[in-house]
């Protein structure tokens, strides 16, 4: 089908894509003149789209400079973590006081069925979908649908963490066997196991990305210098 969005649209929507899939590596130059060419276009769509990425703190534009794809940051990637575990943990225990919590436990079976098959086919942005398919559903099925929003936010600060962790790290594994610890409590109605299950899961992204800031420091912003108030 052909896309019918204004071309600025979809220059942002594919730069977006390309970095958040690491398709194009944090810290990369971003030359407008290379992407106007791809998308036979004049420079000012690309400009506009630029412009709306460093408004997400996707890209960084430096006067005089250039144009660089936004490292990540450890820090901000902890703290989407913790906005991640205080909001799933509530999600997971209105859905368990729910009186269909065993259909929605069929259907993120379903969904876990989908990011193996995926995995197993080497497959990650296939997978990918699945895994934010599943926390989708969670978020739905506990009647405070517009939470995904908020979700959706804090998931994407490490979403490249997970495009990097699947393929290098081989993480993909250990995360369908974290939704299927979840799925269990869900299908049982133990809120404890699900909000422990859940917790575990959610950490173990923040041990994958310090795994990846160890293999690839230049993927991220280096932290702040210590000052003379710092030391002891």
């Amino acid at each position: 089908m052909r896309d019918v969005r204004p071309l600025g649209m979809r220059i942002h929507a594919w730069l977006r894509a390309a970095i958040l899939d690491v398709a194009i590596k944090p810290g990369a130059s971003i030359f407008e003149s290379d992407i106007a060419a791809r998308f036979a276009s004049s420079r000012t769509p690309v400009r506009e789209a630029l412009l709306k990425l460093a408004a997400e703190e996707l890209v960084e534009i430096v006067p005089q400079r250039g144009t660089y794809v936004a490292r990540m940051s450890l820090p901000r990637i902890e703290e989407a973590l913790f906005i991640r575990e205080a909001i799933e943990s509530a999600v997971l225990a209105r859905v368990i006081a729910g009186a269909d919590r065993k259909t929605v436990a069929k259907a993120l079976q379903a969904i876990v069925g989908d990011q193996a098959a995926a995995l197993a086919v080497r497959d990650t942005p296939r997978a990918l979908e699945a895994d934010a398919r599943f926390h989708r559903v969670l978020v739905e099925a506990s009647g405070l649908p517009g939470v995904w929003a908020v979700l959706e936010q804090a998931r994407e600060t490490h979403h490249r963490i997970r495009a990097i962790a699947v393929p290098e790290l081989r993480s993909g594994r250990r995360a369908v066997d974290d939704h299927k610890a979840i799925i269990r409590a869900v299908a049982a109605g133990d809120a404890v196991a699900a909000a422990r299950a859940m917790g575990e899961h959610l950490s173990r992204n923040l041990t994958l990305a310090r795994g990846i800031a160890a293999l690839h420091p230049d993927y991220f912003m280096a932290p702040p210098a210590a000052t003379d108030g710092d030391k002891t």
